[in-house]
Formats: structure tokens, sequence, C-alpha cells
């Protein structure tokens, strides 16, 4: 059962996600995720299923907090409307695939994948040079790969796609702000549908017997991340607009970064 010290540490972590929501335009899964990892594999949930509770714990949080970060985005005008109506169409079937993925692979190897692509992303973001072009257009078929992709990946990692998406609108020269804002509406429709796909098939197609937790979602993280994310999300949404877009593309990367070494050291403990 859940004790006094990982409520504790349940809210900490929340604090931390709810504000780099609204700062980096996810619902905050990228902390959310080795947050509630930590907490369950402290709890002595089972190894096996670990990271499953992980990301659809966290897709279950993203999904109100991101309704609050894009609609402050949206109010600040950092939406492409047309970018996002266009992907959204394919992010849907990529999720479709997500799901079916993520119930299939075991904790290690979405341990690894986790890992292995928030480093990639830091590396990413740290190292690309700022450039003054204007934003260029990005073809239609790409755009459709872009979409697949982004769904597909943001199930197994738990996220809303903001690394994903806004990795791919800053390569193509959209303005870090935009790219955050619209990554914010992308958001809403990966979490709401891949947790609600986690949900059933944990139901259905596994047995889950961890306390508190329904199929691959476990409400007691739910209920304690849900409230603080949404209360903080609006404050770092607001904060990202008075930073400098170099210094905000730095924040992004280092705190990847961070989350990516110590993603790498638990994959230890299942060799």
């Amino acid at each position: 059962m859940f004790d006094f010290n990982i409520i504790i540490i349940l809210i900490f972590f929340a604090i931390m996600a709810g504000f780099f929501a609204g700062l980096l335009g996810a619902g905050g899964g990228m902390i959310i995720v080795p947050a509630l990892f930590f907490a369950f594999k402290f709890t002595g949930y089972s190894d096996d299923i670990l990271m499953h509770l992980a990301v659809g714990t966290s897709l279950a949080i993203i999904f109100p907090t991101s309704i609050i970060s894009a609609y402050t985005h949206f109010k600040l005008g950092n939406l492409d409307k047309n970018f996002f109506i266009y992907c959204s169409f394919f992010i849907f079937f990529g999720i479709i695939l997500g799901a079916i993925f993520t119930t299939s692979v075991n904790t290690k190897n979405l341990l690894i994948l986790f890992s292995v692509f928030t480093f990639m992303s830091a590396i990413f973001i740290l190292l690309a040079k700022e450039r003054r072009n204007q934003k260029r257009n990005i073809p239609i078929i790409l755009k459709s790969i872009f979409g697949l992709i982004t769904g597909f990946l943001s199930i197994p990692l738990g996220i809303g796609g903001a690394s994903i998406m806004v990795t791919i609108m800053r390569f193509y020269d959209y303005s870090i702000r935009k790219a955050i804002g619209t990554s914010a509406h992308f958001g809403i429709i990966i979490s709401f549908f891949g947790f609600i796909s986690l949900l059933v098939s944990g139901y259905f197609f596994s047995n889950i017997e961890e306390p508190y937790s329904i199929g691959y979602i476990n409400i007691l993280g739910f209920l304690i991340f849900a409230p603080i994310t949404i209360l903080l999300a609006p404050i770092g949404a607001k904060f990202s607009s008075k930073i400098k877009k170099k210094l905000l593309d730095k924040i992004f990367g280092i705190v990847l970064m961070i989350i990516s070494l110590r993603s790498f050291y638990e994959i230890f403990d299942f060799i």
C-alpha cells in the first residue's frame, strides 16, 4: 500500500510536472512518467508492469493538464491552426498503433525506449543552433508521417507529444513559442485516447492486481497529480512567454537530459 512518504513524493513531483506542463507545452509527461515509475517501484509494485502503469497513469494525468495548458497558449496566440488540424487526423491512428505496441512489450523495453528517446531529444535541443529563417512549410506527406510517429511514440512514452512535435517544428524554423503552444493542443488528443486505450487494454487483456489500479491506470497517482498540475500549468505557460527563446530551448534540453540519464541508470536493474 501507499504510505505517507509515497504521497509526499508524488506531491513533490506533481508540483514540478505541473509547472513544466505549461512551460514546455506538454502535460509534463517526461517528468510524470519517471516520478510515477520510482514511486511504484519503491512501493513494491510488480516489475513487469512498472512502466505500463507509469505511462498509462501519466496519460490520464496529462489530459486535464493539457486542456488548461492549451487554453492558456491559445489565448497567447501560440497555435498554428493549419498544422494542428491536419496532423490531428494522423495522430489518432498513431495512437491506436501505439497502444497495441505498449501492451505487447515488457517494462525493460519500454524503459529503454523512454531513455533513448529523451536522450536524443535533449541532444538535438541543446545542440541546435538558433536560425533566423522564417518558418518553412512542411510537405503534406511529411505532416502525415510526423503525425503518425507522434501518436505512435507518445503512448509507450506516456507523453503528450510535445518533446516530439516541438523538435519537429523547431527543425522547420517555427518559433519556440508557436511550437510549444501547438504541441499543447496535440496533447489533448494524445492523452485522452491514449489513457482510454491503456485502461481498456490493461483491464481486459492483463491481470493487474496492484492496489488502486484499473487497467494500466493508477487511481491514487491520478488523484494526487491531476489537481496539482492543473493549478500550476497556467503559471508555467505564462512564464514561458517571458523567457528568451534561446534560454527556453536550453531549459527544455537540460530537463530532458537529466531525465534520460536517470532512466538509463534504472535499466541496469532489469539486466
